[in-house]
C-alpha cells in the first residue's frame, strides 16, 4: 500500500517501508532529522542501505535531502496542502463517478468487506487500523474504476498524501465522519448513482482538508530542530535476508 514492497529482498526497500510508515503514522513528524548513522544502528546495518532508503523516500516526497545538511522528514506549506487536496477532490470525484458505472457485484462485495473492517476499527477506536483499511478501500476503488490516467495522477501525488490523510484522520471526529461518508459512497456505487458518488467523494476529501486547517490561534508552535531527531523511531526492518 506504500508503493514499497516490505517483502522485497532489498534491505533498502525494507528500511524505506518502515521509515515511510513511521512518517505517515506521525511517529516521525515533519522536520525530524534522519541521521543515517542513528538509523543504521537502529536497523542493525551499514549506512549504505539507509542512504538508499532515504533516496527512495525523497523520490516519494517524504524526505528532503539538501546539500551539506542532514536529511529530514519533508513538510508542506498550507498552500501546497490546499492545492493537493483540491486536486485530490477533483480526481476522486471523477474516479467515483466512473466506478459507479462499471463496478460489478464481486467488486462491491470486496469493498463491503473492507468497510466492515473499517467499522470494527471505528468501534475499537483504532485510528491506524481504520486508516490502512481506508487506504486499501481507495486503492481497490481506483483499480476497479479502470481509468489508468486518473490512477496515475493520484499516485503521482506521492507518499506525502498518505501522511496528510493520516494526520487528518487523527483529528477528533474525523474517523466517524469518514466512515459514514464511505457507507454512503458504497450505497451510491450499488445504486449506480454516479452524481451522488462523485459528490460524496469530493466532499470527503474537502472535509479532510478542513480538518487539516485549524484556526490560526490553534496552530502549534514551531518545533526546535534539536527536539526533532527521532522522537519515535521506526520499527526495525528485518536485515536477515540482506
Amino acid at each position: 500500500m506504500l508503493g514499497i514492497d516490505p517483502e522485497s529482498r532489498s534491505l533498502a526497500e525494507r528500511i524505506a517501508h518502515d521509515i515511510a510508515r513511521a512518517v505517515i503514522e506521525g511517529r516521525l513528524p515533519p522536520g525530524s532529522d534522519l541521521n543515517s548513522l542513528t538509523l543504521s544502528s537502529h536497523f542493525e546495518t551499514s549506512r549504505t542501505p539507509v542512504r538508499e532508503a532515504l533516496i527512495i523516500l525523497e523520490k516519494g516526497g517524504l524526505v528532503e535531502i539538501l546539500p551539506r545538511r542532514r536529511p529530514r522528514v519533508a513538510d508542506l506549506d498550507p498552500k501546497q496542502i490546499h492545492d493537493i487536496y483540491r486536486l485530490r477532490a477533483l480526481l476522486n470525484g471523477v474516479l467515483s463517478e466512473q466506478l459507479s458505472q462499471v463496478i460489478d457485484e464481486t467488486q462491491l462485495a470486496e469493498l463491503e468487506t473492507i468497510l466492515a473492517q473499517m467499522d470494527v476499527a471505528v468501534r475499537d477506536g483504532e485510528v491506524d487500523r481504520y486508516f490502512w483499511q481506508n487506504v486499501l478501500f481507495h486503492e481497490l476503488s481506483s483499480t476497479f474504476a479502470g481509468d489508468a490516467a486518473v490512477k496515475r495522477a493520484l499516485d503521482a501525488l506521492g507518499l506525502q498524501v498518505l501522511r496528510l490523510r493520516h494526520d487528518s484522520m487523527s483529528k477528533p471526529g474525523r474517523v466517524d465522519r469518514s466512515y459514514e461518508d464511505h457507507k454512503l459512497l458504497l450505497r451510491a456505487y450499488r445504486e449506480r448513482d454516479s452524481t451522488l458518488a462523485s459528490a460524496i467523494a469530493k466532499s470527503n476529501v474537502l472535509n479532510a482538508l478542513a480538518a487539516l486547517s485549524p484556526p490560526e490561534s490553534e496552530a502549534p508552535e514551531p518545533r526546535q530542530d534539536e527536539d526533532n531527531e527521532h522522537p519515535n523511531p521506526p520499527r526495525r526492518a528485518d536485515s536477515s535476508t540482506a
